[in-house]
């Protein structure tokens, strides 16, 4: 009895860290992001997010009645197109950023929190970095972000040439362009408007770099691999200046049929520098490195 009440235990709380929380974090991320630096800033930062704004500007409705029409027939299209677990937490996560939108609007004295600095510039940068995190939350959990990334997967099914990176990014840019219009007659002239566009593209950018970096996580690192007739001479410098661990493999060159040795090995970034010298004193070596993502398990020697 103990041992199953146990297990339910752990169910629930895997249940609550591997989705609950996600949905939670994600959900209030977006919402300081919309509410405290986009709006107020009067900029579309693309997706449903972007598309709300612009609605809310355009009729004076909050924006989180938009954001969950918006949202709710994207669900139903990824529920049975795409990854229904996906499909719920993102949508979740949709509707709890648009709840909160909307109780914003009966919360006496919260306007002031918004942001307006002079420079509108930083005001993108911060709503980037709050929207890339809340991005990155759900792509680390459910591999989705919903919106407009629905709509680019499932276009990404029938036409597999486009990725569907750029399919959403094309969809931004929609959204970018008609801010654009919708915001016109803010400024006096075409620079003063040009604005808008130019803050959303600051914010699409900084939201990009940001989940990328949260997504791939921190520890990135680089390969090598060395094509070399002297391995023990090279592998040995690496293990004792670069304190890292090398695996050796039996290649030939199919032009001269010489029997080689390609030695495989991963550094920091900041490493790179130093095994470059390494290899200097070898110039029948030859050489290349690519960055890696992410790193796992331990690659120290």
């Amino acid at each position: 009895m103990k041992e199953k009440t146990k297990n339910v235990w752990k169910k629930i709380g895997g249940l609550l860290w591997s989705a609950v929380l996600p949905v939670l974090l994600s959900g209030i991320i977006n919402t300081i992001a919309v509410y405290m630096f986009v709006q107020p800033n009067h900029f579309a930062p693309g997706g449903t997010n972007g598309i709300a704004v612009l609605l809310e500007y355009g009729t004076g409705l909050n924006s989180g009645i938009f954001l969950m029409a918006l949202n709710l027939p994207l669900f139903f299209v990824a529920f049975f197109l795409l990854s229904k677990r996906g499909a719920i937490m993102s949508t979740s996560s949709m509707a709890l950023s648009s709840g909160l939108l909307i109780a914003c609007d009966y919360i006496p004295g919260i306007e002031t929190i918004q942001y307006q600095p002079e420079f509108s510039f930083l005001a993108a940068v911060a709503s980037g970095i709050l929207l890339g995190t809340s991005l990155a939350i759900m792509l680390r959990c459910c591999g989705t972000s919903g919106g407009t990334s629905v709509l680019a997967s499932i276009v990404n099914k029938k036409y597999r040439h486009l990725s569907v990176g750029m399919l959403t990014a094309v969809f931004d840019a929609c959204v970018v362009v008609a801010s654009f219009f919708v915001y016109y007659s803010q400024g006096n002239n075409f620079t003063e408007r040009l604005d808008p566009v130019l803050l959303a593209l600051v914010s699409l950018y900084v939201t990009g770099k940001v989940s990328d970096i949260i997504v791939q996580g921190f520890k990135t690192a680089y390969k090598f691999e060395i094509i070399t007739v002297h391995p023990d001479e090279i592998a040995e410098e690496i293990m004792t200046k670069l304190h890292h661990g090398v695996t050796r493999l039996s290649g030939e060159g199919m032009y001269s049929h010489e029997g080689k040795s390609v030695l495989i090995c991963i550094i920091r970034k900041r490493q790179v520098a130093m095994l470059q010298k390494i290899l200097r004193p070898y110039p029948d070596t030859f050489a290349y490195f690519s960055p890696v993502s992410e790193v796992y398990g331990q690659f120290m020697k």
